[in-house]
């Protein structure tokens, strides 16, 4: 299939393996970052990152990526993924399905490690990781950067827009002998899995099982010989996992849009007017973080986010909070279509959260990945604004339109910057009738929001 991608690029799409048969639109279109390194980009329809979806759809998508590990891994095969992937497919008895899938997880008696990456893919690796249960546990790399705690490893991302991650965990927590799941939406090159692999295994030899999992693998042959070769070198085995391998060839065909034009808008200050918050601090952990502006703030995160690491146990208790608080937010909704956003790395607890709130709820998160904004693009319009949680980050969010919803609710893990959080309000408030704010990091946000 071939994509025409803003004038710009020109992109030939090749099918390689496609063990359930999806079409190529039910999984992903193209549009344009604004970034040197890789300037186009794979939206895709099924995570919930950059496009609204029903949130049941990327926590089933990444179900079906288990089951599909399972099947590649231990020929293990399930026809229940059939009926994942069928409810994908059709949008159609989401929420019986994942209910059935939550109610029969896959049970694990060997140790496996899941790793989701930062930022996008965080969803993805927790929900693959939800799909299990047993001796499995999960944590994701992070882009925080916190002054009291070391990480156990760090690497780098050189396509990205922003590069470093961080896997902040007890020193111990990777001596013990498992194989390790890595998780991202997609592999183009496979450069960051053997960053975090070379890291990993430079640091704990034992570790020697590696199973890297995408939702999208375009790695072409050149790469996946490198990967063969890297495996072989360490001495090391390395497996792959995806729902559609694909190859692709780019072609420049025109210049890039002027991204000064396709700037989005601004977000104004606004009022806050509605917050809602409650005392969870029995599940907060308290760390000092070091923003891009080089500040330091004191901040509550959310244990449940996974960013520190959970049990599957742990996964089991988590979900009763996620029950209750979509419980409590459902009570405030209007009738007719709501928005749930997640913010930046937080984007699990607020897609269980929006999959728990009724008929007419869809989920999507704001990023730091600037996009092209364009009527003829899958993107068509975003709005800037900094982050309210990361200080010194500058935050998108694509393709809300006016009227769309009755209700948007904002979940944070924490906020920090009281002016970054009014100007996305200020930016929302004519989008939809009410806005909520939603922090899960500490009753001294209600201080904030009720000034």
């Amino acid at each position: 299939m071939q994509y025409n991608v803003l004038n710009a690029y020109e992109a030939t799409v090749r099918v390689v393996e496609n063990p359930y048969q999806f079409e190529e639109q039910q999984l992903f279109a193209m549009a344009l970052r604004i970034n040197k390194k890789r300037s186009f980009l794979f939206v895709s329809k099924v995570l919930g990152k950059h496009l609204a979806v029903c949130p049941q759809i990327p926590l089933l998508t990444s179900h079906l990526l288990a089951y599909r590990f399972m099947e590649v891994r231990f020929q293990q095969k399930k026809d229940f993924a059939h009926e994942i992937c069928e409810a994908i497919k059709t949008k159609s008895a989401l929420t019986e399905t994942l209910q059935r899938s939550l109610n029969n997880k896959i049970h694990m008696d060997e140790p496996l490690t899941i790793i989701g990456f930062a930022e996008t893919a965080t969803a993805l690796g927790h929900a693959f990781f939800e799909a299990f249960s047993g001796n499995v546990r999960f944590i994701h790399t992070t882009r925080e950067v916190l002054m009291d705690k070391q990480p156990v490893i760090s690497f780098e991302e050189e396509h990205s827009h922003a590069t470093s991650h961080h896997v902040y965990a007890d020193p111990a927590y990777f001596q013990r002998q498992s194989e390790i799941v890595l998780v991202d939406d997609e592999m183009t090159t496979g450069k960051t899995n053997l960053n975090i692999i070379r890291q990993l295994h430079e640091a704990y030899p034992h570790l020697t099982t590696f199973t890297l999992v995408s939702i999208l693998d375009w790695r072409n042959e050149e790469h996946e010989r490198e990967l063969q070769a890297f495996a072989q070198q360490r001495g090391i085995d390395i497996h792959t996992v995806s729902l559609f391998k694909g190859a692709f060839h780019i072609s420049v065909i025109g210049e890039l849009p002027d991204p000064e034009q396709h700037a989005g808008k601004k977000a104004d200050s606004g009022i806050i007017e509605m917050s809602f918050d409650w005392d969870l601090k029995a599940h907060l952990a308290p760390h000092r973080s070091q923003s891009e502006k080089n500040t330091t703030h004191l901040a509550n995160y959310y244990k449940g986010s996974g960013r520190f690491s959970l049990s599957a146990n742990a996964q089991t208790m988590l979900y009763e909070q996620i029950r209750f608080i979509a419980e409590k937010l459902s009570a405030l909704r209007s009738t007719g279509k709501c928005l749930v956003l997640g913010t930046g790395e937080f984007m699990y607890i607020p897609m269980a959260i929006a999959s728990e709130m009724g008929e007419e709820t869809v989920y999507h998160a704001t990023t730091r990945s600037p996009i092209f904004a364009d009527e003829n693009s899958i993107i068509t319009n975003k709005f800037t604004f900094d982050s309210a949680e990361y200080p010194g980050v500058r935050n998108y969010l694509y393709n809300v339109h006016e009227g769309e919803y009755r209700d948007i609710f904002v979940v944070y893990e924490r906020i920090l910057d009281k002016e970054a959080l009014s100007e996305l309000v200020g930016a929302l408030k004519s989008y939809a009738e009410n806005i909520h704010i939603v922090t899960l990091g500490g009753v001294e946000i209600a201080e904030i929001l009720t000034r």
